[in-house]
C-alpha cells in the first residue's frame, strides 16, 4: 500500500469512530462503545504506518548509499599499493575499512563483489 492508501484507510476508520461514538451516545449500547475503541485503534496504528512509510523510503535510500560507498571504497583500497594498505594510518585506508565495515554491519555488503586481494586468497587456497 502507498502511503496516500494508507491515510485515506486511517481517516475512514476515524470516521468509522466518530459514527460508532455518536451511536453510542444515543443509545449507551456497550457493543458501540467497543466499535469506537476499536475503530480508534486501527486508525492510530494505520496513522503510524503512514508515518513510518516516509522512514522506510528514507532507509532504502540510505542502505544503497552506503552500498555504493562501500563498493567504491572496495576498488579504492584494492587500487592502493600494497605497502599503503599495510598502513593503518592511511585515510584512504581507514575511510575504506570503515566503509566497508559499516556496510556489513547493516548487511548491505551481500551484493559487494569480493575485493580482488579476496580473489586472490581464495585462488591460492584452491591451488593448494
Amino acid at each position: 500500500m502507498t502511503k496516500v492508501e494508507i491515510i485515506a484507510l486511517a481517516e475512514k476508520w476515524e470516521a468509522a469512530a466518530q459514527r460508532a461514538e455518536a451511536r453510542y451516545q444515543d443509545s449507551g449500547a456497550a457493543r458501540h462503545l467497543r466499535e469506537k475503541e476499536q475503530a480508534e485503534d486501527l486508525s492510530a496504528a494505520l496513522w503510524i504506518a503512514a508515518n513510518g512509510a516516509d522512514d522506510h523510503e528514507a532507509l532504502i535510500g540510505l542502505r544503497s548509499a552506503l552500498n555504493g560507498l562501500a563498493a567504491k571504497a572496495h576498488a579504492a583500497l584494492d587500487a592502493l599499493p600494497a605497502a599503503n594498505r599495510a598502513d593503518d594510518r592511511t585515510i584512504l585506508t581507514d575511510l575504506a575499512r570503515n566503509a566497508i565495515s559499516t556496510a556489513r554491519l547493516y548487511g548491505v555488503d551481500s551484493t559487494l563483489a569480493p575485493s580482488a586481494r579476496e580473489k586472490k586468497k581464495r585462488q591460492k587456497k584452491k591451488q593448494m
